[in-house]
């Protein structure tokens, strides 16, 4: 057994069931990348869902793939905060902003270049919607939790490395994020990959750090609020 295997053992908290902590049977894989390739055909090939029943679909799909997977353990991804994960979570949100706004600078200074706008920012921003879209980000992580667990699990199985496979499955996922946004920008690939690839890292970072699925999602609830609040407040048509 290698030593980094053998370290592997003593990570606590660590990802579930990558290395049998706990164990999941291969019908559990199974299921779980079932979900990851229902919710992106939906994304894909639009799927129309009556008023507020896409984004329960979107986070009931991939929980309940999960809850079966881990036989009702929702505490091997839902932990207790710690002081730390709202430290990280400040951190990420302000270099996830900085690192966005640097991008569209750069865009529009060097390339002169618009980006495409999310036709969200056009919704009637009610209470509905604000329930909506806590549970459509929800969903959001899980989704993304999902791709890189089942990437993990079998990365592992081939290498037994655990930083190579925690890496592999990183760098898939946020591609995999990255994609699932063509169809919301109007397959403007540069912008996807950076912005919602590259990008998505700092968000996702928090649950790399705490295993805790909550603090991604906090964070990702905050980094969406604010262009959400800025838009009702009318900041962006003040600057057309």
């Amino acid at each position: 057994m290698s030593s980094e295997k053998n370290q592997t053992k003593t990570v606590d908290p660590d990802f579930p069931f990558y290395n049998e902590n706990p164990k999941i049977e291969t019908w559990g894989i199974l299921i779980l990348a079932a979900a990851v390739i229902y919710i992106t055909l939906s994304i894909f090939l639009e799927f129309q869902y009556p008023r507020y029943v896409g984004p329960i679909v979107f986070c009931a799909v991939p929980l309940a793939a999960f809850l079966i997977a881990a036989r009702g353990r929702m505490s091997l991804i839902v932990k207790k905060f710690k002081a730390m994960d709202f430290v990280c979570i400040v951190v990420t949100l302000i270099l996830q902003f900085a690192f966005t706004l640097s991008i569209g600078v750069i865009r529009t200074l060097v390339f002169h270049t618009e980006p495409t706008p999310n036709s969200i920012m056009d919704a009637d921003m009610d209470a509905s919607f604000w329930l909506q879209i806590l549970v459509q980000l929800f969903g959001e992580e899980l989704y993304k939790l999902l791709i890189f667990l089942v990437i993990l699990i079998l990365i592992y199985k081939l290498t037994q490395k655990r930083t190579l496979s925690v890496v592999a499955a990183t760098v898939i996922t946020l591609l995999c994020f990255a994609l699932a946004h063509a169809t919301s920008y109007d397959f403007k690939w540069g912008q996807i990959l950076i912005n919602q690839g590259v990008a998505t890292f700092f968000c996702m970072y928090n649950y790399l750090k705490s295993k805790n699925i909550l603090t991604s999602y906090l964070q990702h609830v905050l980094l969406d609020a604010v262009p959400f609040i800025m838009a009702m407040a009318g900041v962006f048509e003040s600057f057309q």
